[in-house]
């Protein structure tokens, strides 16, 4: 019996991480879309500028495409990080749901203090 309550409160452990880990990957592909979308908003200013077209130069267009560049990269770099992450704690759920035989329940109490607890300025 001691065995199964220990492994149900890793399982409810690994399950809180993989949801941390999911939320973390939401926000990085919302920069990394964000990242896309500038990168490709500055191609079309670049392009513009090397026709003469734009009202900004080619050097400082130039300038803007690579720190886009740097930008999208960084958050690819940051968002495959937290998605191997993501999938680590998703194979830790899995391997401790196929021990147990089962998912264990979430006390709602439970995960509204872990949710209050993430929140800066509340007191659980």
């Amino acid at each position: 019996m001691s065995d199964n309550c220990d492994l149900e409160n890793r399982t409810i452990e690994a399950i809180r991480h993989y949801r941390e880990a999911l939320t973390v990957v939401d926000g990085l592909e919302r920069k990394e879309r964000s990242a896309r979308r500038a990168l490709a908003k500055t191609m079309l200013e670049l392009g513009r500028a090397i026709r003469g077209e734009g009202r900004r130069s080619l050097k400082n267009s130039i300038e803007i495409g690579l720190a886009a560049v740097s930008r999208q990269d960084e958050a690819w770099a940051n968002l495959s990080e937290a998605a191997a992450r993501l999938d680590s704690a998703r194979l830790t759920v899995v391997a401790l749901e196929r021990q147990l035989g089962y998912i264990p329940r979430i006390p709602i109490a439970a995960r509204d203090s872990a949710q209050l607890k993430e929140r800066p300025g509340s007191n659980p």
